[in-house]
């Protein structure tokens, strides 16, 4: 029973919620169903509406939006005075929904006189949808000073100019059928771009200039600075149909992405001095119509980063090298003849020779002399030194990863082993006293020996020289008859004594 009366209680609820108005999720404010027209005579006063979001400054002919949300069905959502100066100023998200032109002017319309979208802050954001084959806003001057304006379906055209400064203007006219407002920034005069980020993607063209009952400004496109990225089925960028228009792109950041990036139609020229193009995309990037003889004019491209590149690699030696040749292609390949929208080909050319001479490698450094002082320091033995401590640290401190630029480092740790080897001292002998003393006494017997010799060889030959003098005075005294035989015999015993005797001597 309980879990029935709950479950009636929970169907109950959805009931009532379903039974609900719908609610409108896109902002806090009450949805406008009927066009905000400022050019009637209420209007000359200061008007608010809270429920809305909106309120009017009369005096500076300003616009507030504040998280609106007007959905208008087949009428214009905001309707301003072509002959005034009027102000958007937008803050928050904010969205303008119509099947016809959603921001639309009077009849009247002057030169000097338009609208100005303003956004409080970068993302404040407007929102234009228009849900038809019309423009999303038509007046006699439009300038995008700030914020972010989103359009959806339906051309922002001008009589004279657009003006895009600081904000962010995206614009996607792709899905409007064929015949119907489908480019994306539209002006019979010119389409300046001052900075910003300007992003379109446009069934027709990107920016068309016309140059349509506009004889003022004689320039139909001007490109300073921003970001600009366009992709457009006819032409990214399309100038001029009737009166003669130029083009002069100073700078900027700018893609093309159609396969027609700008198209020079009954133009004088387009002269093309600063800038980034980005063209990959793009089959025909800047092309003239058959039978115009209206000319691009191109500044040279920046070769300055190029130029750093090419010197870096040329004071290389190669030599110091393991394989130079990737480097050596890459500055083959330099070709200076590349004009400002080929600026990507010569910063691809910088890039190839960093890449190269990022790659390369060092050959080894030169080990030989390192080589022989090791070996030779090794073949020491280093218990014959009083300390081969120093020799250790330097072969230690051997390091074998050097490539040429370090080959110094490696002749200092050559120098320091041999520096270690010349400063090594010798240990010395064991005490040499005992052996002096030892050698004394062994020369001292020596010599006693010698004398003791000499003087028994001495005895001995004087025993000898006596016994030959009484052999010889027996003989005589013997054989007195003999005469001088008997004393010739006695002379050569005494000779031969003599000699023996000499012989002893020496």
């Amino acid at each position: 029973m309980k879990k029935t009366r709950i479950f009636s209680t929970m169907l109950a609820t959805v009931i009532c919620m379903a039974s609900l108005p719908a609610i409108n999720v896109f902002a806090a404010n009450q949805q406008r169903t009927t066009t905000l027209d400022l050019t009637v005579a209420g209007f000359q006063n200061d008007q608010k509406n809270e429920d809305e979001g909106w309120s009017w400054d009369a005096d500076t002919l300003t616009l507030t939006l504040d998280n609106v949300d007007f959905s208008t069905g087949n009428k214009s959502s905001i309707k301003v005075d072509g002959l005034k100066s009027t102000t958007i100023l937008f803050k928050g998200e904010n969205k303008l929904e119509s099947s016809a032109t959603i921001i639309s002017r009077t009849d009247r319309g002057s030169k000097d006189t338009g609208l100005t979208l303003k956004g409080e802050a970068k993302e404040s954001k407007l929102s234009l949808v228009e849900k038809d084959n019309s423009p999303s806003m038509d007046q006699p001057n439009i300038t995008f000073e700030s914020g972010t304006v989103d359009i959806q379906g339906g051309a922002a055209i001008t009589l004279y100019t657009i003006k895009v400064m600081e904000a962010a203007v995206n614009i996607d006219t792709s899905e409007v059928a064929d015949g119907g407002w489908n480019d994306g920034l539209y002006a019979n005069g010119s389409v300046e771009i001052y900075g910003g980020d300007v992003n379109i993607n446009a069934g027709r063209a990107g920016i068309l200039v016309v140059g349509i009952g506009a004889p003022e400004p004689k320039t139909g496109l001007i490109i300073k600075d921003g970001k600009v990225d366009i992709n457009a089925k006819l032409a990214d960028i399309y100038l001029g149909t009737d009166n003669i228009k130029n083009g002069l792109i100073s700078g900027g950041d700018i893609t093309l992405g159609g396969d027609i990036g700008i198209f020079l139609n009954d133009c004088e020229k387009c002269e093309i001095k600063g800038g980034t193009f980005h063209t990959d995309e793009c089959e025909k990037p800047f092309a003239v119509h058959r039978d115009s003889s209206a000319v691009f004019e191109y500044a040279k491209a920046d070769y300055t980063e190029l130029d750093k590149a090419e010197e870096a690699a040329k004071a290389l030696n190669k030599d110091n090298y393991v394989d130079f040749t990737a480097v050596e292609k890459a500055l083959e390949a330099i070709d200076r003849t590349k004009n400002l929208t080929q600026q990507s080909d010569v910063d691809k050319m910088a890039k190839d020779i960093n890449d190269a001479v990022e790659a390369l490698v060092y050959k080894s450094a030169d080990y030989t002399e390192l080589d022989k002082a090791e070996k030779a320091a090794k073949a020491l033995n280093k218990d014959d030194y009083e300390d081969f401590s120093e020799v250790e640290k330097a072969l230690a401190a051997i390091d074998r990863t050097k490539n040429i630029p370090e080959q110094a480092d490696v002749d200092a740790m050559a120098k320091a082993i041999n520096d270690a080897v010349a400063n090594l001292v010798k240990k010395a002998p064991a005490s040499s006293q005992p052996d002096s003393v030892i050698s004394s006494d062994a020369s001292s017997d020596t010599s006693s020996s010698a004398s003791d010799s000499s003087s028994s060889d001495s005895k001995a030959t004087d025993s000898k020289s006596d016994s030959s003098s009484k052999a010889a005075s027996n003989a005589s005294n013997t054989n007195p008859s003999t005469g001088v035989a008997g004393g010739a015999f006695a002379l050569a015993l005494l000779s031969g004594a003599a000699v023996v005797m000499a012989k002893k001597k020496k």
